[in-house]
Parts: C-alpha cells; sequence; structure tokens
C-alpha cells in the first residue's frame, strides 16, 4: 500500500508539473506574438479600377504608383461596355492616385487579386495582392490590377506579390 500511494503521489507530481510547463510555453509564445506587431502600420482604404486595359504599345511600367490622367493614359485605355455598369471606374487625380500592376501576355485566364494596401507610419505604401490562374484560354491577357487610392495616404509605393 505505501508503495501504491507513492507511485500515485509521483503521478500526480508529474501531472502538475507538465500542467505548469504548458502555461509557461504558451506566455511565452504570446509575448512573441506581440513584440512582432508594428503599431504604426494601419489599413488603407481603395478601390479597384474595374474596365481598363493595358495598352498594346504601352511600355513597361517603371512605378506602380501613377499620379496624373496623362501619365495613366500612357498605359491604360478605357474598356467601355454597353449597360448600366459599362463604364471605367471614375479617377479623380486631383485627390487621387492609383497604384498599377501588370503582368505579360498571357493564354492561360489569369486575375490579380488585392489582399492588403497598408501604410507603415514612414511614408510607405505597400500593395499586396495574389495571383489566381485558370483554365488555357484561345487568346491572349495581359492581367493588369489597379487600385485607386486617396491622396491622403501618399508615399513611395511598393507591390508585392503573396500566395
Amino acid at each position: 500500500m505505501n508503495i501504491s500511494s507513492f507511485l500515485i503521489a509521483v503521478a500526480l507530481v508529474m501531472g502538475l508539473a507538465a500542467c505548469g510547463g504548458k502555461q509557461s510555453s504558451e506566455s511565452t509564445t504570446t509575448e512573441s506574438v506581440q513584440s512582432n506587431e508594428t503599431p504604426m502600420e494601419k489599413e488603407v482604404a481603395f478601390t479597384v479600377a474595374e474596365k481598363y486595359f493595358v495598352k498594346n504599345d504601352a511600355p513597361s511600367l517603371s512605378d506602380p504608383k501613377i499620379e496624373t490622367a496623362e501619365e495613366f493614359a500612357e498605359y491604360f485605355g478605357s474598356a467601355t461596355v454597353m449597360g448600366e455598369d459599362g463604364k471605367p471606374t471614375a479617377i479623380d487625380f486631383q485627390t487621387q492616385y492609383v497604384i498599377a500592376v501588370t503582368k505579360p501576355a498571357t493564354n492561360v485566364a489569369t486575375e490579380l487579386k488585392p489582399v492588403s494596401l497598408v501604410e507603415d507610419g514612414e511614408g510607405n505604401v505597400t500593395l499586396s495582392y495574389s495571383v489566381e490562374e485558370g483554365e488555357a484560354q484561345s487568346h491572349s491577357i495581359k492581367p493588369t490590377l489597379i487600385v485607386i487610392v486617396g491622396k491622403s495616404a501618399d508615399g513611395d509605393v511598393t507591390v508585392e506579390e503573396v500566395e
């Protein structure tokens, strides 16, 4: 009986020690996650521009940030179609600018989708986007993503593809 009581006591002590160890590692994990946060980073509102296409004779985009209608017209044309929602999204370059991402021509159905737009508080704006590919097509497209941003979130712009 003494041996069984001893074994039960040892098992209880080991169980309590295991629980205490788990609590300690959880608090460490929480602290490390909190230390990785960047409190100055904030989400920026944007609108995806619809019904625009990359011109066949357009040069490669040297900068994803486009601040004037004239510069925008060098790269993009409007694709107006019939119907109520047939007009391209309006862009007011007095109060807005665009961030544009283009990919080389492909015959695979490809869609560029915005994931996030953040401003870091140091004059940097980052657009993250994903690429979704579909079936092969009988024609080529130049995948394009154009987002419209208010000039209140003005700064150096970078774009990054995420998976």
